[in-house]
């Protein structure tokens, strides 16, 4: 007989025609690969934003309002075999792992990456409190899995390496066009993703590299007042039209405040695009070749990109000799853990 497992998130998806959208693709690789291993059923929270990773999966309640949310959890609990998977820590985890810890259900607690960083960045000190008594008390009564050592500190936890690639990422890569820089930037279009810090020192950056052009895709509001040579593309669903931006582009950056295991890493070295990286986050290089670890300011950046551009081919070549994580040993990793 096969598990029940629940998967709780505070994602908010988008609901149309009868179908289901959500921002985050990992909720999506979750929801359907794991229809392999596990009856599967998820609880996610209703949003007016329009996303664009359809999640192909039939067993999924939308909830309004918190009062829904928890309603729904609440019955989950009269299922035979039910396993609980809690992805991140909010207060609508937060009462949800209550109830479900009052009933003495089997709870995981996945850890993705560092939201007391996060809310210190978003809401402020006031509100950190709050979420290290949350955090703390849920991962001392859950099974704790997490993708770096550095989220949580003196608790027990298995480690994940999340990824979303396949073999389609390694096919048919290249050398792109070195005459002009080409930036990208993948993710969400968020204060705690750095893109304002980001799109200031690109402003800055364009007054020495007339020849440099920025490519943000990822989901967000318009950003106004971008100058012409920079481009916003809505987020893309589809694999292949990814990985034809990445090719297009000759430098990935990521300016994020806090990551765990950003994923727009290993596909930027999985197409042979090396990518910069800030301080902040100078954990998640690893062994990796092609991450470069830039500070936060004008002159570190133009140095940084100009080593790049004119050591292109043999950067390439050494990140030929990195190894990745793929989705499939991921979700295999996450499934045993779970039924363990």
């Amino acid at each position: 007989m096969r598990t029940n497992l629940c998967i709780i998130n505070n994602e908010k998806c988008f609901k149309k025609n009868g179908k289901i959208f959500c921002e985050n693709i990992e909720i999506k690789l979750l929801a359907e690969d794991f229809q392999k291993y596990f009856n599967t059923k998820l609880i996610l929270r209703r949003s007016n934003l329009v996303s664009v990773h359809e999640i192909k999966n039939t067993n999924i309640s939308v909830s309004s309002n918190i009062m829904s949310f928890l309603k729904k959890i609440l019955f989950s609990i009269f299922e035979n075999n039910c396993r609980y998977l809690i992805i991140s820590v909010t207060p609508y985890t937060f009462l949800s792992f209550i109830i479900l810890l009052l009933f003495r259900r089997k709870i995981f607690l996945y850890l993705r990456s560092d939201g007391k960083k996060e809310i210190d960045l978003i809401l402020g000190k006031k509100y950190l409190i709050i979420y290290k008594f949350m955090e703390s008390f849920m991962a001392r009564y859950s099974k704790l899995i997490t993708v770096n050592t550095d989220i949580i500190k003196d608790q027990n936890y298995k480690l994940v390496n999340p990824s979303s690639i396949d073999e389609n990422w390694f096919q048919n890569t290249s050398i792109p066009e070195l005459n002009n820089i080409k930036l990208l930037y993948v993710g969400r279009l968020k204060i705690e993703k750095g893109i304002y810090s980001l799109i200031n020192l690109f402003n800055q950056f364009i007054d020495y590299k007339k020849n440099a052009s920025l490519t943000l895709i990822g989901q967000g509001e318009k950003i106004k007042n971008l100058n012409s040579q920079i481009k916003q593309i809505p987020p893309i669903s589809d694999k292949m039209r990814l990985i034809d931006h990445y090719d297009k582009n000759n430098v990935v950056i990521l300016p994020s405040f806090t990551e765990g295991h950003p994923r727009v890493l290993i596909e930027s070295l999985a197409r042979k695009r090396p990518i910069i990286i800030f301080e902040d986050i100078a954990h998640v290089k690893k062994n990796y070749q092609g991450v470069y670890i830039c500070k936060r300011e004008l002159k570190s950046l133009i140095l940084t990109i100009e080593y790049i551009m004119q050591n292109y081919k043999n950067i390439q070549k050494q990140i030929e000799k990195n190894s990745y994580p793929t989705k499939e040993n991921f979700i295999i990793q996450l499934k045993n853990i779970i039924n363990d």
